[in-house]
Order: structure tokens, then C-alpha cells, then sequence
């Protein structure tokens, strides 16, 4: 299956069986209902609020932050959710902010960011983008 075309859902299950996790032993391990686990997995809920995000990272080996961007755009996935090679040519300057420190505290302390926010967000960034090129 093409990782773009994934669910979180999907990407959860690949995450942890690439762990060697069962459902319960995942489910332990983050103290959450495995019923609820495998409802997540099967695309039967939403994806998770950062709370519960928080509570699988560690045991899927990404950091609190790469789970919530996992979790929100399958496009923008850190290089270590992915495979080696997925989405060569990404920008190195954009990969470079996604693990900057400070970024990594803000959104941990902001959590999981709405759609409206996410455009709010683009649109920033692209008065960003205009900015500079009036000052050329």
C-alpha cells in the first residue's frame, strides 16, 4: 500500500507490527483499551487526541511530536516514520524545522492542530513567502 494513501490507522498497525507488538501488549504498554487500539487500526474511530498520541509514541519509537504529525498529514511525515527513500527530494530546510527544538516544545505544548488551524497556519506561511519577495 502507498504510505500516501494510508490511514493513520493503517500506519499504526504497520508502526507496530514493525515493533513486534501485539495489539494488547501495545495497549498495555501505553495503558489503553486494546478494543480500542484495534478500533483506531480498523479505521472504526478517529484519529486520537495528543493525549493518547503521546501515550503510543514512545513504544513506536517517534517522538511525542513525529506521532502528531504523523497524525495529522501523511505527507508531511518525519524521514523516521518512513521508510528509507519514501519522499526523496523533500526539502532539507523543511526537515531541518520539523526537528528544531523549539518547534518540537511549541507543538508539544499546542498538541494536535485542527484543519482551520493547519490553514491558518499555510496561510502564514505563505504572507512569509510574500514578504520577502517585496523586499527583493
Amino acid at each position: 500500500m502507498n504510505l500516501k494513501s494510508m490511514s493513520f490507522g493503517e500506519l499504526l498497525k504497520k508502526l507496530r507490527k514493525e515493533k513486534k507488538l501485539t495489539l494488547n501488549r501495545l495497549a498495555e504498554l501505553a495503558d489503553l483499551s486494546p478494543s480500542y487500539l484495534s478500533r483506531i487500526e480498523r479505521g472504526k474511530r478517529n484519529v486520537p487526541n495528543a493525549r493518547v498520541l503521546k501515550k503510543l509514541a514512545p513504544h513506536l519509537g517517534l517522538t511525542p511530536q513525529e506521532i502528531m504529525v504523523a497524525a495529522g498529514d501523511i505527507n508531511s511525515y518525519p524521514e523516521k516514520v518512513l521508510p528509507a527513500g519514501y519522499g526523496e527530494g523533500t526539502a532539507r530546510h523543511w526537515q531541518e524545522i520539523v526537528r528544531d527544538p523549539a518547534l518540537e516544545a511549541a507543538l508539544e505544548e499546542i498538541g494536535y492542530l485542527t484543519s482551520d488551524e493547519k490553514e491558518g497556519l499555510l496561510l502564514y506561511l505563505k504572507a512569509i513567502k510574500l514578504r520577502r519577495e517585496m523586499q527583493k
